[in-house]
């Protein structure tokens, strides 16, 4: 496991675009609605690639490729290409606001100096004046939340950037309110950021790590806590009510588990598995899951019976219950975009949000945390 920053280890697909519909768990765990399926990597015309992001608008932020990484954003049946900033020539994204503002990093290959952070908005892709670093987060205002060499965890907000925490430290969450989730300190472990104040997450019982991925509006936090790293990994849910609990894992055989997302309805997305491959094009030993009532269910088992997709990761989940993520079909890893059917209604959670059960690219930080 490495503990710098994430590699531009990009994605992408091509390949026979397929609709399908699957299951869901409902309120209660025994009632099922529909899901559709849209294959998003048939559209970008590579071999490779994943969804990183989902807004309340069903727009999804999409990496694709391999060296020649490129990015896309997918809104109303379409993929838009981001440009690079100017000089680089690939480019991977991590997160769409519900403005459809999209935050990433470019790079030159050809005299690598450095991941340079870029905003894209309106049709224009700007830097945010960072010289090396990754953006991971964008909230509704605008604010830009990361990490980067020589400045650490950092805030860029109305043109300014902040240092929330030292080098070493890095932002990978935060919500409109603007609190910011991460991971930080040796041993790592997970914070929660708010109004100034630094709060340790801890880790779930007997536990040595943590980090913090996501954050919703209600201040509920998901990540994972490890013995060791992120290949012995628990999903993990936290509120101000319940601390953290851990959300288990899929099957017995399972040596890990990633909480990715949450939504303003404590609904939680990520992937469990016995492979350490997080993007892995073979689907063997690793299933996307969403967490939902108390409930961790297989989206495998959600969708369609006779499906050729096997659904790898669900990296986000909006508040109309859309999943972004990627699975595998043919041996290629394509990303995909899971849509509640109106005649069944989304999956909700039956009781008090807060007491639910909760650089770069590649094999994950317990997710995001990777060499660049």
């Amino acid at each position: 496991m490495k503990f710098i920053y994430k590699q531009l280890t990009l994605a992408a697909a091509g390949a026979a675009a397929c609709t399908m519909l699957g299951l869901v768990a409902s309120q209660s765990a025994d009632a099922a609605s529909l899901y559709s399926l849209t294959d998003l990597g048939s559209l970008t015309g590579k071999t490779y690639s994943y969804a990183r992001s989902i807004n309340n608008l069903g727009q999804v932020a999409v990496n694709a490729g391999g060296h020649d990484g490129h990015a896309f954003v997918y809104s109303d049946g379409q993929l838009i290409e981001i440009e690079p900033l100017l000089g680089d020539n690939v480019l991977a994204v991590s997160e769409i606001n519900n403005f459809g503002q999209v935050v990433g990093n470019s790079v030159n290959t050809n005299s690598f100096t450095g991941n340079h952070p870029f905003v894209y908005s309106n049709g224009t892709t700007q830097s945010i004046g960072i010289s090396d670093g990754i953006p991971y987060a964008i909230n509704d205002s605008g604010q830009i939340v990361g990490g980067a060499h020589g400045i650490g965890a950092f805030l860029y907000s109305n043109g300014t950037t902040s240092s929330l925490l030292p080098e070493g430290n890095i932002a990978y969450g935060m919500n409109n309110p603007g609190q910011v989730v991460g991971i930080f300190g040796s041993p790592s472990r997970a914070f929660l950021y708010d109004n100034g104040t630094i709060t340790n997450l801890g880790t779930l019982p007997g536990h040595n790590y943590s980090t913090a991925q996501d954050i919703n509006d209600l201040g509920q936090v998901v990540g994972t806590s490890a013995p060791s790293g992120v290949n012995d990994g628990m999903a993990f849910l936290y509120s101000s009510n319940t601390e953290m609990i851990s959300l288990g894992r899929l099957f017995p055989t399972d040596t890990y588990s990633v909480a990715s997302g949450i939504n303003n309805l404590g609904q939680v997305v990520g992937w469990s598995g016995n492979n350490p491959s997080f993007y892995s094009e073979s689907g063997v030993g690793i299933r996307a899951f969403l967490y939902s009532d108390g409930v961790m269910q297989d989206l495998n088992e959600l969708i369609a019976p006779g499906s050729d997709f096997i659904l790898t990761q669900a990296q986000g989940i909006n508040d109309q219950g859309q999943i972004a993520g990627a699975g595998v079909i043919n041996g290629e890893l394509h990303a995909v975009l899971l849509t509640p059917q109106p005649s069944q209604g989304v999956p909700e959670p039956t009781a008090t949000l807060g007491i639910l059960t909760f650089g770069a690219i590649g094999a994950g930080s317990l997710l995001k945390r990777k060499s660049a």
